[in-house]
């Protein structure tokens, strides 16, 4: 039997952090635990109840389904892994250390995304605002992944195509997920209600999420699994950019996306509703 060598599927490389740089990124771990919480307690006290309800419903598919299925079957397909030596990590599923800033991360970082891309499409706002945070989030995100993977708290193996140590495609997927999860759970939402609701929402987000990125990004995994030259993997990886770009487009675009933006571009300008004021619905 061949043995495969470039993206093996055996227990990865170790890497080592400095105790300094980990006990950093664990407390801005705790910052956006104790952000999201503010963020919950704001939508509660001035929000929509049904919204807080899936704030929360969101949060638990983050902490469970994001932490301990999604991660560590992507770390194997993306060639990921993280350090051991600071602290245990929680658990350790296919090989892969799921260490506690992971979990903390997913549980205060996905729901507060989410939410307020999921808002910004249900109350019609422009496309370029649904850009503009994708944007933000990339750029916090890829920045704390470099620096991550220049301290040895994260690496990404096997792969020939990064940038400053974190994957091309990831500057872009990062962010555009939530684009993506808010156009699903604006399309489904309305066709679900009571014990059904609360059964799906934490599954939509990690879902989708899995859906983007394997189809999207699948030219840049068989570049990693496949040894594939620099050359090739740059190339590939830059189709994968293209390719998860073109998707949140698409999400900014859907029809469920753009009816909701002319509604509100509707209800913002009475002239174009014919009634000598705005009509709410």
């Amino acid at each position: 039997m061949q043995e495969i060598v470039a993206g093996s599927w055996s227990p990865p490389p170790v890497t080592e952090a400095g105790p300094l740089a980990a006990w950093l990124l664990f407390g801005l771990t705790l910052v956006s635990i104790i952000g999201s919480l503010v963020y919950a307690a704001g939508l509660t006290r001035f929000g929509d109840k049904e919204d807080s309800k899936l704030f929360w419903l969101t949060t638990l598919g983050a902490l469970v389904v994001f932490s301990f299925y999604v991660e560590p079957w992507l770390d194997v397909i993306g060639a990921t892994t993280y350090m051991t030596n600071v602290f245990d990590p929680v658990v350790t599923i296919v090989d892969r250390p799921i260490p506690w800033h992971v979990v903390g991360a997913y549980t205060g970082g996905i729901a507060a995304a989410t939410m307020v891309a999921y808002q910004l499409i249900k109350n019609g706002r422009p496309a370029r605002e649904l850009f503009a945070w994708a944007a933000f989030i990339s750029i916090t995100e890829c920045l704390g992944e470099m620096i991550s993977t220049h301290y040895g708290v994260m690496l990404y193996y096997d792969n020939k195509a990064l940038v400053f140590g974190v994957p091309l495609p990831s500057l872009v997927q990062n962010g555009g997920m939530f684009v993506l999860i808010g156009w699903a759970m604006t399309a489904t939402l309305p066709h679900v209600h009571g014990w059904r609701r609360v059964a799906l929402v934490p599954f939509i987000a990690p879902a989708v999420y899995l859906g983007y990125t394997l189809l999207c990004t699948l030219p840049s995994y068989y570049a990693i699994h496949n040894n594939a030259s620099a050359t090739v993997s740059w190339i590939l990886a830059i189709v994968s950019t293209a390719l998860n770009s073109a998707a949140v487009v698409a999400a900014a675009y859907a029809p469920t996306v753009q009816r909701l933006r002319d509604k509100g571009s509707r209800t913002a300008d009475p002239s174009t509703s014919g009634e000598p004021f705005p009509v709410h619905s």
